[in-house]
């Protein structure tokens, strides 16, 4: 077996992992905030599971239980400690009921961003007056528990994964490891954060340059696209959080640089490497890169799961396909690709003169200016799922009650873009999605490669057209916290944004 084309991919490991060439245009601290994530996971799951028929509860009686859960979360009083996570209590001691209780009164944790990047909100002003209104008057985002219909799935970094991964897997261990030797801080098994680590909330949280993680965790400057520290931050906390996330992260980066360089170095003098002499903690990283790379900084809607048979279906809404329709992309997007010529174009037999009718009509809506999308592998040439917010349209459907999004209704949508009543950015086509069955879903967020974030509707339904800040890093610098953290660290690695 060859693997010197997998190789190929590997980008300047020295600089750290970058996006992939063709995409180019997560909680609390060190090792309790790993075991943290998995024990919201666990608990989680295995409520779902012990639910029985006679348990089911009415959606609609809920209320609007999502605003509610935002405010208590921006209270603090979810996010205080990690013994109680998205309304999950991990540990019922009275002690530790009564520590968090007792900080939640004497001070409630700072508040998340209301507005992360005003250069992206102006071009929402410009795609979508309503919504962007929307947007200014309430957009918020916070991590949640378990994957929800209506909530969204964030692709984390490689170097998150294995952090917060499977335990018994040999890079989580090997990092692990590595952030206790002496050979990167000497800090032992307790895991506390160096002296040189520690940083002013000024600086947004970032190491300073003579910390001993990595000679290259320089400063973070802030940028005017960041969000203001608030009044209410306490520095102490603010800084340790954010040292911690440096530490482990740089930890994480050189720990992957040195591993793929020892593959590389494995390499006979064509440049090809024999999978067979590798060993099993090198298999597992190449793996594990292969699939960070096909989908890097992927945010995902979730538009279906069921808990009972472990099946979920995600939209990935941060791939752009196209901004304007062809004929071509147009019956791809109405009907499927079912048949594909190698230029490329969709050779589709008509049934009768209602689908010549149909793809003119969608081509005058449409044409000159369309949001479509790769939502994902998986049934993509099936037609185009449609998402929009539009609550009266005839033919949609609510994805989950109190979101506010929903699919379908393309014939009215049409017919609504032609009268002038809406805009064609008022809606989004996703050709393929990505299926998940028997609980693959919660078992990736588990492992930590994705992080489950409850969301308003404005994050969803906005076009993803060269926003100045990318919805990836909106979404997570919403969230604050470590994810903010990550984001900062993402960002830094990048000389394609401003």
């Amino acid at each position: 077996m060859s693997l010197f084309h997998l190789l190929a991919l590997l980008p300047a490991v020295a600089q750290g992992f970058l996006q992939p060439a063709s995409l180019s245009g997560p909680p609390s601290v060190l090792t309790s905030s790993t075991s943290a994530h998995r024990r919201i996971t666990k608990c989680s799951m295995s409520a779902d599971d012990d639910n029985g028929d006679d348990d089911s509860i009415d959606p609609n009686s809920l209320g609007d239980w999502r605003t509610f859960r935002m405010n208590l979360a921006n209270s603090g009083l979810s996010s205080t400690s990690t013994s109680s996570v998205d309304g999950i209590d991990l540990e019922e001691s009275e002690e530790s009921s009564a520590v968090v209780s007792t900080a939640a009164e004497a001070k409630p944790s700072s508040t998340r961003p209301k507005s992360v990047s005003k250069k992206n909100e102006q071009l929402l002003s410009t795609q979508n007056s309503a919504l962007a209104e929307e947007y200014r008057n309430g957009v918020w985002a916070h991590e949640s528990a378990i994957p929800e219909v209506g909530g969204l799935v964030c692709r984390l970094p490689l170097e998150a994964e294995i952090y917060r991964g499977d335990p018994n897997s040999d890079m989580h261990k090997k990092l692990h490891d590595y952030l206790n030797s002496e050979e990167y801080g000497g800090q032992g098994t307790d895991f506390s954060i160096p002296d040189t680590l520690a940083s002013a909330a000024s600086t947004g949280g970032a190491a300073s340059a003579s910390a001993p993680a990595s000679s290259s965790a320089g400063i973070i400057e802030r940028s005017e696209e960041d969000s203001p520290i608030s009044e209410d931050d306490d520095d102490a906390t603010f800084s340790a959080l954010a040292a911690n996330t440096v530490y482990w992260y740089r930890g994480a980066e050189k720990l992957l640089k040195n591993e793929l360089l020892k593959i590389t170095s494995s390499a006979n003098s064509n440049g090809r490497i024999d999978a067979d002499n590798l060993d099993s903690g090198s298999l597992e990283l190449l793996q594990l890169y292969m699939d960070h790379q096909q989908s890097w900084q992927e945010v995902c809607l979730v538009v279906d799961k069921d808990e009972r048979t472990g099946s979920a279906s995600t939209l990935t809404i941060n791939r752009p396909m196209a901004f304007k329709l062809s004929e071509s992309l147009g019956r791809l997007v109405l009907f499927g690709a079912l048949a594909a010529d190698g230029k490329g174009s969709v050779n589709y037999r008509e049934k009768d003169g209602m689908d010549t009718q149909n793809v003119v009509k969608f081509l005058g809506a449409f044409e000159n200016e369309c949001g479509v999308y790769v939502g994902g592998p998986d049934d993509m040439d099936k037609p185009a799922v449609m998402v929009h917010g539009i609550d009266d349209l005839p033919g949609a459907v609510e994805i989950s009650p109190g979101t506010g999004i929903y699919k379908g209704g393309l014939e009215a949508a049409c017919d609504g873009v032609l009268s002038g009543k809406y805009k064609p950015l008022d809606f989004r086509f996703f050709i393929g999605h990505t299926k998940y069955e028997g609980g693959e879903l919660d078992e990736a967020v588990s492992l930590g490669k994705y992080q489950p974030v409850a969301c308003s509707r404005p994050l969803v339904l906005k076009q993803c057209i060269q926003l100045p800040k990318p919805l990836w890093h909106e979404v997570l610098e919403f969230c604050g916290g470590e994810l903010k953290e990550i984001s900062k660290l993402e960002l830094a690695k990048r000389d394609d944004l401003q």
